[in-house]
C-alpha cells in the first residue's frame, strides 16, 4: 500500500484490497482517490462490477477535496462509480472546534459533480471539517489523549490525537454508520425496532446505500465567501447530509419508520407495485413520505457516454398526483440511485410506489426499494420541543448536542467526535476538572443518538 518515500500506493489489481476480509467483510472505506480520471475509468469500473458480483458488499468513496469556488466535474475516480456510495463533506454543527463555522454548510473543499456522463454526484454529504482523528506516531507505544490535556489545533497533531479535515475524514463516519445500518437487520431490528433475531436479514450493499440515501437531509449553503446556495439533488449536496435519526425506526428515539423490500426482481418491460398507508395513530409526526430504489448494475465501458446500463423509474402516486425522483417532474434516465419526497402527507393516506423497468440491457435487474414515513409508529421523544442543530439559530441554546459516534475505518473502529467546543469525552473530562473538590456531581447531559455528523 505504500512505498519508500511514505506515499500511498494503491495496487494495480484493486481486488487485492477489496478482497480483504471476505467473505466477512461487507463494508469498504475508501479515503483515496485519484483526480487523473474525468471521465468513468477503469477503476471505477472495476468498483463497479466488484459490488455488482458481490451484491453484500457496499463500498464507500470520498469524493476528493476539489470543490473549492464550485468547481463542477471535480470528482476523483472511483467516486465516479454508478454503484459505490460516493461522499462529500460539511462542516461541524454549529462552530467548529475552534469557532469561526457554522453548521448546515457544504465545505468549499468538497468535490462536486457532475460526472462528464451527467449522472448527479456526490451521493451524500457527511461531516469532515473538523473532527478529531487518530494521531498514530508509529515510533511511539501506547500513545493516546493528549499529555497536556489539549486538543490538537485544526490540521495539527497532539499525542495519539490529530485534527483533520476532507471528504477522507467524511468517508469512515459514514462506512461506521453503515455499518451500524447492517448490524440493525442482521440483529432482527427491522420491522419493529427492537431487536429480535428471528427477523434478522442479511442486506445487500444497495438496501444499505438506499436507507442511508432516503433518511439524507438538506444542506443550504456552501462555506465560501459566495455563501452559495445549494438545493436537494443538485451536483453539491446529491441526497444530502446523512442523518440516522431519520433513516432508521428505533421506537421513541427516531423520526421515522420504514419499510423495506430487499433482493426484488424486476423483467425489461415489467412493473412492479408496492402500497403502504399513512398512520398516525401511534404518535409518529413526520408529515412526509420518502421514498428511494437503488440497484447495483453491471460496470460500463470506460469513457463511456451514457454510464447506466438498465434504467429503473420510480414514481410515487397518490390519489390523482404522480411524483418523480430527484427533484424532476419527468423519469430520471441517468442515475440508478431515485429517491422521491412527499410533504404534508395526512394520516390515512393510500401511497403506492412503483418501481418500472424502462430498458434493461439484461433479462432482469435486481433492486432495493426503502421508504419511509408514519407506519403505526410512536414520535421521537429524545428531543420534543427541540430543534435541530442544523436548523436553529448559532446562539439558541435549545439547539441539540452532538454526541460521540463511533467510525469504522479500514483498521477498525475509531471514535471521532463533532461538535462546538469539542468531544464529548472532551466535555467530560472538562465537567470532571469542574466538578474536582465537590463531594456530589451532577449527572452529564445526555446526547442524542443522532448519526449524520449531525
Amino acid at each position: 500500500m505504500g512505498n519508500a518515500a511514505g506515499d500511498l500506493k494503491v495496487p494495480n489489481n484493486e481486488h487485492v484490497l477489496l478482497e480483504t476480509g471476505r467473505p466477512y467483510a461487507k463494508i469498504h472505506s475508501t479515503s483515496w482517490g485519484s483526480r487523473t480520471a474525468t471521465v468513468y475509468d477503469s477503476r471505477a469500473r472495476r468498483f463497479d462490477q466488484f459490488m455488482f458480483e458481490n451484491d453484500d458488499m457496499l463500498i464507500v468513496v470520498a469524493a476528493g477535496n476539489d470543490g473549492h469556488d464550485d468547481a463542477p466535474k471535480t470528482i476523483d475516480s472511483p467516486g465516479l462509480g454508478k454503484n459505490v456510495l460516493t461522499v462529500g463533506s460539511h462542516l461541524s454543527f454549529k462552530t467548529s472546534l475552534f469557532g469561526g463555522h457554522h453548521g448546515g454548510q457544504l465545505s468549499d473543499l468538497s468535490s462536486r459533480g457532475p460526472t462528464v456522463d451527467g449522472r448527479t454526484k456526490p451521493d451524500i454529504i457527511s461531516v469532515g471539517e473538523y473532527l478529531l482523528s487518530a494521531g498514530a506516531r508509529p515510533d511511539i507505544v501506547g500513545e493516546c489523549d493528549p499529555s497536556d490535556g489539549s486538543i490538537p489545533r485544526v490540521t495539527t497533531t497532539n499525542d495519539g490525537l490529530a485534527s483533520k479535515r476532507g471528504t477522507s475524514m467524511a468517508t469512515p463516519v459514514v462506512s461506521g454508520t453503515a455499518a451500524i445500518v447492517r448490524q440493525y437487520f442482521e440483529e432482527g431490528y427491522y420491522p419493529t425496532g427492537v431487536r429480535n433475531e428471528s427477523n434478522s436479514h442479511d442486506p445487500t450493499g444497495a438496501l444499505i446505500k438506499a436507507v442511508l440515501l432516503n433518511g439524507a437531509q438538506n444542506l443550504y449553503f456552501v462555506d465560501n465567501s459566495k455563501h452559495t446556495e445549494i438545493k436537494p439533488h443538485d451536483n453539491n449536496q446529491g441526497f444530502g447530509r446523512m442523518s440516522l435519526q431519520d433513516s432508521v425506526y428505533i421506537p421513541g428515539s427516531t423520526n421515522v419508520q420504514l419499510s423495506v423490500w430487499d433482493k426484488e426482481f424486476i423483467r425489461n418491460g415489467e412493473t412492479r407495485e408496492f402500497d403502504v398507508v399513512i398512520d398516525e395513530t401511534g404518535g409518529c409526526k413526520a408529515g412526509q413520505l420518502s421514498a428511494t430504489l437503488v440497484w447495483l448494475e453491471p460496470a460500463s465501458v470506460s469513457g463511456c457516454k451514457r454510464c447506466v446500463l438498465n434504467d429503473l423509474d420510480l414514481t410515487v402516486v397518490i390519489g390523482n398526483t404522480t411524483y418523480f425522483p430527484n427533484a424532476l417532474d419527468s423519469p430520471d434516465r441517468i442515475n440508478n440511485a431515485e429517491r422521491i419526497i412527499v410533504h404534508g402527507v395526512t394520516d390515512g393516506t393510500n401511497v403506492t410506489i412503483s418501481v418500472k423497468a424502462y430498458n434493461l440491457v439484461n433479462e432482469s435487474q435486481k433492486f432495493s426499494l426503502v421508504t419511509t414515513g408514519c407506519f403505526g409508529g410512536v414520535a421521537n421523544q429524545l428531543f420534543y420541543g427541540k430543534c435541530s442543530v442544523f436548523e436553529c439559530p448559532p446562539d439558541d441554546s435549545d439547539s441539540l448536542p452532538i454526541i460521540l459516534m463511533g467510525v469504522f475505518i479500514p483498521l477498525g473502529v475509531i471514535l471521532i467526535c463533532v461538535g462546538v467546543g469539542g468531544c464529548f469525552l472532551w466535555r467530560r473530562q472538562r465537567q470532571k476538572r469542574r466538578r474536582e473538590g465537590s463531594d456530589e456531581a451532577s449527572p452529564p447531559p445526555q446526547s442524542p443518538r443522532e448519526s449524520d455528523g449531525k
